[in-house]
């Protein structure tokens, strides 16, 4: 999965000559926490956040009608940050959630090669990337397995479900553990595997509502 399946689009901007006040009150009446920044040709500049913008404009019944009048008055230029990392649509979507854990960041403006912004990518689409590679989406049977990190492994699990009718959705490995989504109940089909050998650590039956029951 690339950056590009994920993004969103179109992003809300601000022009970098806009207030502070303005920049706020975009963010506010929309319900979001970061602005990209853009010059008229749609090239970033920079990004803002609430928390930016709310070191110079704070919400305190303290500030005088000039204090607060001067604030809202102060270009989004003097308080963006110049140099926000950026990720282009090309690149994968592992490789986005490592920049982000890196940095510390919650979002990833996405430019083009002519530094152009074509999207924007949160933490939130990274989580939604997460419960789509797990398949939580739909309803079924979650099965964690101690995963034996040798050749063969996991065709030979692949063929275990296939010989009983058992259609795994998702498999996703954590270190030493593998995870396999199946449809419906499974209760056979995990009961086989225990007498195969194979170390079950958990069983959860996930509901479409992304709700799971472990046993």
């Amino acid at each position: 999965m690339l950056v590009k399946d994920l993004m969103s689009w179109p992003v809300i901007t601000v022009y970098e000559n806009a207030t502070v006040g303005e920049a706020l009150d975009i963010l506010h009446r929309r319900n979001i926490r970061h602005l990209p920044v853009v010059d008229y040709d749609q090239a970033m500049v920079g990004v803002v956040s609430e928390t930016d913008l709310l070191k110079v404009f704070p919400k305190s019944k303290e500030l005088s009608v000039f204090e607060s009048n001067l604030l809202a008055r102060t270009p989004v230029s003097a308080i963006m940050r110049n140099a926000p990392v950026y990720v282009s649509p090309g690149i994968i979507i592992e490789e986005a959630a490592l920049i982000m854990r890196t940095n510390r960041i919650s979002c990833l403006p996405v430019v083009d090669e002519h530094k152009k912004l074509v999207g924007l990518l949160s933490k939130n689409d990274i989580l939604d990337a997460f419960i789509t590679s797990l398949g939580l989406g739909e309803g079924g049977t979650r099965i964690t397995v101690t995963y034996k990190k040798k050749w063969g492994f996991l065709s030979e699990l692949v063929s275990f479900a296939d010989k009983r009718n058992v259609c795994i959705d998702n498999i996703v490995s954590f270190d030493n553990e593998l995870v396999l989504k199946v449809k419906g109940k499974a209760d056979d089909f995990v009961n086989d595997l225990k007498k195969a050998g194979y170390n079950i650590t958990n069983v959860s039956y996930i509901t479409p509502s992304h709700k799971a029951k472990a046993e």
